[in-house]
């Protein structure tokens, strides 16, 4: 019977392997020999290691997790990043991958850690296992002269910065996504691994202090040709309107050494209203991450739920791979609080687990799934669920 456990010492070089070949097959499998722990990037050292060994105590799968601490309904709680997943072609298409991420989900559950992330390489792949999309995000592409208007909009000043400035960094960041649901409360070794290190070279640094106050900041690379060069903003983040205005002005003044610039926003920025020709920017949205309750009682009874909304629900709730989620509960809330008990009782509604996780994060109301046939449920049920699980603004923004 397969094992899933960390992978040990022995085996960095074999998982190395495995998820260099998985992301970027042009160059090949590497050499597991070849692999020096030390000279490991940055990046590549975040999280724990984990693979599926089978009956030959061979490697077969392998993952990560990264402990995440993110705000839900505007409280904080543990999720696990599920990062690195990578199995050989020799070991594919033998039902190693679904059994690796149902030991996952296994594991974080033994962690008392019950919302699990992960960004697809395929979205129906992850969706048949009850992962579901958590936000959608915008990417904005334009001349950098199209962004001139904001030149003459701040008075403060751009300064470079480094990874001694990561906590100062992390204030503007915490500010800036404080009314978005999903913020990372971000580590220093986050912000120095991840954030501030690239997986080749670093990131350009720069951010705009007003009086000493470090107000805005952004991480950019720039990608050049003969013809044409991008500036592309890899993280940034403003704590009010002035610090955004700042940030496109810094791309602005990029106008005689790039052709293009390019950033992400969420779905609720207002970058395009501030452009006087929006039209001029190419704009293309996406879906984001994934999300799912890894224990589904555990994750209902610590979330928390508005002061006035009561109700006493029975949801059927079907999880494809989690076989402890799959069952009837019982749902009373009261005062914002929630219990959850196994129960014989017949359903008020029923739900899978991915409809179930996005409408407990807030992405998708109770309406907008019956609406697209995700949840079944009378209108006193439906009416009681929005109650309980109002639509919040939602923004993972982490790769991981």
């Amino acid at each position: 019977m397969p094992d899933f456990r960390p992978v040990s010492d022995d085996d960095v070089g074999a998982f190395r392997s495995m998820v260099s070949y998985a992301f970027t097959p042009t160059r090949g499998p590497t050499d597991p020999d070849e692999v020096d722990e030390d000279d490991i990037p940055a990046p590549w050292q975040v999280g724990r290691r984990y693979g599926l060994y089978d009956d030959g105590d061979d490697l077969v799968t392998v993952c990560k997790h990264v402990d995440f601490d993110v705000r839900v309904r505007g409280d904080t709680h543990a999720m696990h990043g599920l990062s690195a997943v990578a199995s050989p072609p020799e070991h594919r298409r033998q039902g190693y991958v679904g059994e690796m991420l149902r030991e996952s989900l296994a594991t974080s559950r033994d962690d008392s850690v019950y919302l699990s992330a992960l960004w697809p390489f395929k979205r129906s792949f992850y969706g048949q296992f009850g992962w579901a999309t958590c936000n959608r995000m915008v990417r904005h592409e334009l001349p950098p002269d199209h962004l001139s208007f904001a030149r003459e909009a701040t008075d403060g000043e751009f300064v470079p910065l480094g990874e001694d400035d990561w906590e100062r960094m992390d204030a503007v960041h915490d500010a800036d996504g404080a009314a978005l649901d999903l913020t990372v409360d971000r580590t220093e070794e986050w912000w120095q691994k991840r954030i501030l290190s690239g997986w080749e070279d670093d990131p350009f640094v720069y951010g705009w202090e007003r009086d000493g106050d470090l107000e805005a900041y952004l991480t950019y690379t720039v990608d050049s040709s003969e013809d044409t060069g991008t500036l592309q903003v890899r993280d940034w983040a403003c704590a009010g309107h002035d610090g955004l205005l700042a940030v496109l002005a810094f791309l602005a003044d990029h106008d005689s050494q790039v052709d293009e610039v390019a950033f992400w926003t969420g779905e609720y920025a207002d970058v395009l209203d501030l452009l006087p020709n929006p039209g001029d920017a190419t704009t293309e949205l996406s879906l984001g991450p994934m999300v799912r309750l890894v224990d589904v009682p555990a994750a209902l009874e610590a979330l928390s739920y508005p002061e006035a909304a009561t109700a006493d629900l029975v949801l059927d709730v079907t999880d494809p791979l989690a076989d402890w989620n799959g069952d009837t509960y019982r749902l009373t809330v009261e005062d914002g609080s929630a219990a959850v008990d196994r129960t014989d009782a017949d359903a008020d509604a029923e739900l899978g687990v991915g409809a179930l996780s996005q409408l407990a994060v807030g992405y998708r109301t109770a309406d907008e799934l019956a609406t697209v046939r995700d949840l079944d449920a009378d209108d006193d049920a439906l009416d009681a669920l929005a109650s309980l699980f109002p639509e919040r603004a939602t923004l993972l923004r982490e790769n991981f």
